[in-house]
């Protein structure tokens, strides 16, 4: 094992260390926080959970983010600021940059009756520019149309089949609607697949049906790391 310096005597000779582009690794820090939500026309409380959607280059390197960040819920009147404030760190070992990373975000209700339900969905693609930035990502909500897809027609490649989807039977969406109105129950995917960049669930995205609902403010620094030496560019 070499050392980086020898002694001799009183004098130390410093050995110049030199690296090859095979012993560097590009890395990125995502430091920042989930500041808050905006807009969304409710009484009831609101958290908001964050998951990584990223190309298989980037390894993250703290396990545990693998599993998801949930914020604490927060209450507000109608129009004003859910404030969360809730941390990250996400530090990524990168061997390409094809498939940067990507938030998903699923903002949860928490009504008077501790029932909790799935308020509204959005993405938001991680700043590609070291430096402090600001991301505000608006969130949507499923009409209910539609989701029935993948239980009417299990078997079927929704990629290549996209002409039966105007046949399907829409009787379903009648009683998604039913249960918002009374039961204030909204419709929720049940994974976020369509949310995702994998080309087996374009489809589906294309027919979802949805409305706006309210938009989460992020706050993030990105520190970048050999990506010059490497002639990595993040734009």
């Amino acid at each position: 094992m070499s050392m980086p310096y020898q002694q001799t005597g009183n004098q130390i000779d410093y050995q110049e260390i030199k690296q090859t582009k095979a012993d560097l690794k590009a890395e990125v820090h995502f430091i920042g926080q989930i500041v808050g939500g905006l807009d969304f026309q409710t009484d009831d409380g609101l958290f908001c959970e964050l998951a990584i959607d990223c190309g298989d280059g980037w390894d993250l390197l703290q396990p545990g983010n693998n599993k998801g960040i949930q914020t604490q819920t927060s209450y507000a009147n109608p129009g004003q600021l859910f404030s969360w404030g809730h941390p990250f760190d996400l530090h990524f070992s990168v061997s390409n940059i094809i498939g940067w990373p990507k938030a998903l975000l699923k903002v949860w209700r928490l009504d008077s009756s501790n029932k909790i339900d799935a308020c509204s969905y959005g993405t938001a693609l991680f700043p590609r520019s070291a430096g402090y930035h600001q991301i505000t990502c608006e969130t949507w909500t499923p009409t209910g149309e539609n989701l029935d897809l993948e239980v009417r027609k299990p078997n079927e490649d929704l990629a290549t089949n996209t002409d039966q989807f105007s046949k399907f039977d829409r009787s379903l969406d009648w009683r998604f609607q039913a249960l918002s109105f009374y039961m204030e129950n909204l419709p929720r995917l049940t994974t976020l697949a369509p949310l995702t960049t994998d080309k087996g669930d374009f489809a589906r995205r294309k027919i979802l049906n949805s409305i706006s609902n309210g938009r989460v403010i992020i706050e993030v620094e990105v520190v970048m790391k050999n990506f010059k030496r490497l002639s990595f560019s993040g734009q």
